[in-house]
């Protein structure tokens, strides 16, 4: 009983001063001048949360240099989050929407997943929920979209209420309602989710505005992002 009063109030502050809005826009990728987008980080970092030493500007492009992850200071609700990414060589990393954390670490899960598809070290061996462009280990992505490591991606999420859509190089692969997601450990197509996952609350629960954030190096791989921006729906 007490964990569930603690659950209540923490998404109670969370959502405090996060507004409504209509429907996130359905085109591949938002290419039109409609929206008042800005750049989710800063050149020199000032509004990211990070540990020292582990995400570093390489001109234009923003690279994870060790494990953790990194994320920004402010929460958001009901936005477009538009980039470009590249991973390395058996690259493993990951968008993280919706959360709340303490000492670097998430309250509530909700990832979407970038990966080195074709690395003989996943292809063939990862589930399709984790997979490029899926909410991992929650909803599969409709295919696999990505280019192979060295390459850069386009990725566009949507984020708008409980609503995620997500679309990788022109295609839309996810497309959510988290609403769905009632049991913390059994997504809706039945399949369970992963042991990792296991003792986060269901995503039906979750607050739908907190910190964006990116995983950082995983295993020896990293992650390089460019042309980073955020806009409000």
């Amino acid at each position: 009983m007490r964990k569930e009063m603690m659950f209540a109030a923490g998404a109670a502050l969370l959502m405090a001063g996060c507004a409504t809005a209509p429907k996130a826009p359905t085109e591949p990728h938002p290419d039109t001048p409609a929206y008042a987008w800005k750049p989710l980080f800063a050149k020199d970092l000032s509004d990211a949360e990070f540990k020292t030493g582990s995400w570093a500007w390489e001109g234009d492009v923003l690279h994870s240099v060790k494990a953790d992850p990194i994320w920004t200071k402010a929460d958001y609700e009901n936005y477009v989050l538009d980039f470009e990414y590249m991973m390395e060589k058996d690259g493993n990393s990951g968008v993280f929407i919706y959360i709340s954390h303490l000492d670097q670490f998430p309250k509530y899960k909700i990832e979407v997943q970038l990966l080195d598809d074709y690395s003989p070290k996943f292809m063939g061996k990862e589930l399709p929920y984790q997979q490029s462009g899926s909410l991992y280990g929650r909803a599969p992505a409709l295919e696999i979209a990505s280019k192979p490591a060295e390459q850069w991606n386009r990725m566009t999420v949507f984020c708008q209420g409980k609503n995620v859509h997500v679309v990788l190089n022109g295609k839309a692969v996810v497309d959510a309602n988290i609403d769905n997601w009632k049991d913390p450990l059994v997504n809706p197509d039945g399949t369970s989710v992963p042991p990792w996952h296991r003792g986060f609350p269901a995503l039906s629960t979750i607050p739908t505005c907190g910190r964006v954030g990116f995983q950082g190096v995983h295993g020896k791989a990293g992650v390089r992002i460019r042309n980073l921006r955020i806009a409000n729906l």
